[in-house]
């Protein structure tokens, strides 16, 4: 790795650790990850899921982002209650996160087709800065920076969050707050607290969408997306698929000024939907890299509940 690289790198790992910018992990295919940031969204397929992820951000670029996710959701058997839960990994340059989370939502129908869903999430993190694992422009000299030396104890996060989904067969809205609490990502007693005294800080989603019918095989589906975090940039991004048969999903994504992609979906059986992403920085970070890619799998379990009228889109 160049010296600039390793420059690059040690900005990007101090950013992860002291600022208070981009702090979850990023998933470019959120409708098929929408749990992990929206814990009233248990229970909207009608059946049990399990699904997974993994996202490689920024492929080429030693110690880029790697994120793994597996989430499960299932209405209980009067479909009122629902739960779910997630575990994700989340690894970038030398830092490392172990994400559990768990979720209850109630269920409330208002329209013949129409739900209205509020979820309440627990969270509980394990964070772990390795900073020897750095390889610093300095140890080519000869030289050592004492900030390097020692590793930052694991520190252990709780926090809690709340979140509100409205859907009918055409429609969606999705707000949630997944962390309500703000968390210091080292202890003030540590050793290492002087270079790793950041935070992270609460968090705002908020989505919505809609399915048009083109004809009996084809349906397009606009959404848009907002995420506020406090001290950062407002990040707006909008979704324009196109489904076919009701089988499988393409479409392009644009975050403003942050990432430009696609994707498509392939369902087999009504139980197993598969799903792969590329997207790339819209910024001078792409010419660093060979983009993003994710790919993602979700199995739904066979309802014991009333039948499924209408396919789930969202």
């Amino acid at each position: 790795m160049s010296k600039y690289k390793s420059l690059l790198l040690f900005a990007l790992c101090i950013g992860a650790v002291g600022a208070t910018a981009q702090q979850d992990p990023m998933h470019a295919q959120n409708f098929l990850n929408t749990l992990r940031i929206n814990p009233a969204y248990a229970g909207y397929k009608e059946t049990a899921v399990i699904s997974i992820f993994h996202r490689s951000q920024w492929v080429g670029f030693k110690g880029a982002p790697s994120t793994q996710t597996i989430t499960f959701d299932m209405p209980t058997k009067r479909g009122k209650v629902a739960f779910g839960g997630t575990i994700s990994h989340d690894k970038i340059g030398p830092t490392s996160e172990l994400t559990l989370m768990g979720d209850a939502t109630y269920r409330a129908q208002v329209t013949r087709s129409g739900f209205v869903s509020f979820g309440l999430k627990a969270t509980g993190s394990l964070f772990q800065a390795n900073m020897t694992d750095l390889e610093l422009v300095s140890d080519h000299y000869g030289q050592q920076d004492d900030f390097f030396l020692t590793n930052s104890r694991s520190v252990f996060m709780p926090n809690v969050g709340f979140g509100f989904f409205f859907h009918d067969h055409k429609r969606f809205i999705s707000i949630s707050v997944p962390r309500v609490l703000k968390n210091d990502f080292d202890s003030k007693t540590s050793e290492t607290y002087s270079f790793s005294n950041g935070f992270k800080e609460p968090i705002l989603y908020a989505s919505a969408g809609q399915i048009w019918k083109i004809n009996r095989n084809y349906k397009f589906q606009p959404t848009i997306q907002t995420k506020a975090v406090m001290n950062a940039p407002l990040s707006i991004g909008a979704n324009a698929n196109l489904f076919i048969f009701d089988a499988f999903k393409v479409g392009a994504f644009y975050y403003w000024k942050e990432v430009a992609g696609a994707f498509i979906q392939v369902e087999l059986d009504k139980k197993w939907k598969f799903g792969y992403s590329m997207d790339f920085a819209a910024s001078r970070l792409a010419f660093t890299n060979f983009g993003s890619h994710e790919v993602t799998a979700s199995y739904t379990l066979k309802a014991k509940r009333r039948r499924i009228v209408y396919p789930r889109y969202f």
